[in-house]
């Protein structure tokens, strides 16, 4: 497929990669690592088992860089040394050699995506599950990171200000009477605040016990009460384990796409019954028979169906977006790496790596939120980031063919 001179290109190509992605990797995976450990508390051997999973999902972002880095300093190398002149005039354009660095670029393109189809959100998963192995280790890990622990499967939804310790600060409960899950109106009866609270699992007896300090209770069927120093039970969840949840980083593909088949079902249909409901009622005179507490928290659910469909619809393209990120970084660094031939690698390098910086990531950025609002379709919204590159290399191929 390639010439001699071809594959000595590819070759130092793949060696200046390969070195820059471990490096990069290295110090990426480290600063996550201590990132969890500082904020979760992670003993020694948790976090050696932490960190085989923690370089697959780093790998959309050191594998970009790595290649911008060698491919900078590779061309940029040939071109001091005179050897892309050397190539023109054999009779040959510097298409020629760039298309080794193409081809890379585009190969690691693909890995990427079918790494993000689904290896990169297992992992992502398997991590978090190394994280909270411990039933009450875990229970106050999701807490202090996540605020609140609203799952289907257990009967009270637990929201606190901080955790300190194994004590929750300013916590509230509130008990479920229906729903929860997804696509189900919740409700809640009896809530219950407390200045503090801690809690221990019983898994003998299948249940939680969680002691509440200066602690209010409301129920609309009876009067506020104050109790102090009380324990409240709470039924375990089967297998009395914490529910095991994903986070949409934590999804694959197929199961984000699965999600949203069954949002879209539930914004279908869900409004639509209860409306019906409501307006067969209000036809037949039967206004005191029409639920319409129930009507009121399909439409509010409606709004919150779409806002998940959004969120799965824009990570599905920012992992499309950024795996291609790739081949775009090499139509840039490539001929930025020729052009600034005569001056040190680096600056050839960072005069890549800071309009990267500055541009592409916060456009990432921007595309996920204006996505995530509607403000733009996601497929437009995650691919303004390389739309700006191909720009950026547009401009500046055509000087490098050139001279």
């Amino acid at each position: 497929m390639f010439g001699i001179l071809q594959r000595y290109v590819m070759g130092e190509v793949l060696r200046a990669f390969a070195l820059a992605l471990l490096t990069v990797t290295s110090i990426i995976v480290l600063f996550m690592v201590m990132i969890e450990a500082s904020n979760m508390g992670l003993s020694p051997t948790e976090i050696v088992h932490l960190v085989p999973y923690m370089v697959p999902g780093s790998l959309l972002y050191t594998i970009p860089v790595s290649l911008l880095f060698s491919v900078t300093v590779v061309y940029g190398r040939l071109a001091s040394d005179n050897e892309i002149v050397a190539i023109k005039t054999a009779g040959l354009s510097t298409l020629f050699v760039l298309r080794p660095a193409i081809y890379l670029g585009l190969g690691l393109s693909i890995i990427l995506l079918y790494l993000s189809y689904g290896p990169i959100p297992m992992a992502n998963h398997q991590a978090k599950q190394i994280i909270i192995a411990d039933m009450e280790e875990a229970f106050y890990k999701v807490l202090k990171k996540e605020r609140q622990l609203d799952k289907a499967q257990w009967p009270f939804m637990i929201m606190v200000r901080d955790v300190e310790g194994k004590t929750m600060l300013d916590a509230t409960f509130k008990h479920r009477t229906g729903g929860g899950g997804r696509g189900t109106p919740r409700s809640f009866d009896t809530i219950i605040q407390a200045k503090k609270a801690r809690i221990r699992f019983d898994k003998t007896k299948g249940e939680a016990l969680v002691y509440l300090d200066d602690a209010e209770i409301s129920n609309p069927t009876k009067d506020v009460s104050l109790i102090n120093d009380s324990i409240l039970p709470i039924e375990l969840p089967e297998k009395g384990n914490m529910p095991d949840f994903k986070r949409i980083q934590e999804q694959t593909t197929p199961e984000m796409i699965k999600e949203q088949a069954r949002l879209l079902v539930s914004m279908k249909t869900e409004r639509k019954r209860w409306a019906m409901s409501a307006s067969l009622g209000m036809g037949m005179g039967l206004l005191e028979r029409t639920q319409w507490k129930q009507v009121q928290v399909s439409f509010n659910d409606y709004g919150s169906w779409q806002m998940q469909w959004r969120a799965l619809e824009t990570e599905k393209n920012q992992r499309i977006a950024m795996s291609c990120g790739s081949f775009f970084f090499v139509l840039l660094g490539a001929p930025v790496g020729i052009i600034f031939a005569r001056r040190d690698f680096l600056s050839a390098f960072i005069s890549c790596f800071v309009p990267i910086i500055i541009l592409y990531y916060p456009l990432i950025l921007l595309g996920t939120n204006m996505g995530k609002d509607a403000i733009l379709p996601p497929v437009v919204a995650l691919w303004l980031g390389n739309t700006v590159l191909g720009v950026l290399a547009g401009l500046v191929l055509p000087s490098v063919m050139k001279h």
